[in-house]
């Protein structure tokens, strides 16, 4: 997941071709909220100290994998990451 972290704050051409997509399929989602999303969540939820200091803090054992439904809004870009990564981290499955 740090390795998401820093490709989605590198100039790699295909995620500044995914930011402007975004844009182009949804008003809301304006390149300025784009960058200020995709920054704070790289710096804050996907940055490699802060990952392991957070899930240090939970037991994670070897379950069954669940499936997981996340419903997230349309209005504001990259509003459910925090659902999804949580999902993720517990080794479960997202149903966005």
């Amino acid at each position: 997941m740090s390795t998401l972290g820093e490709y989605m704050l590198s100039g790699d051409p295909e995620w500044l071709e995914a930011k402007q997509r975004a844009t182009l399929a949804n008003p809301w989602f304006t390149p300025e909220f784009i960058d200020l999303a995709a920054t704070n969540i790289a710096q804050q939820f996907l940055n490699k100290e802060k990952l392991t200091r957070w899930t240090s803090s939970y037991a994670l054992e070897n379950t069954q994998p669940k499936r997981i439904g996340i419903v997230m809004a349309g209005n504001i870009p990259l509003v459910g990451f925090h659902d999804l990564l949580s999902v993720f981290i517990t080794g479960h499955k997202a149903i966005i």
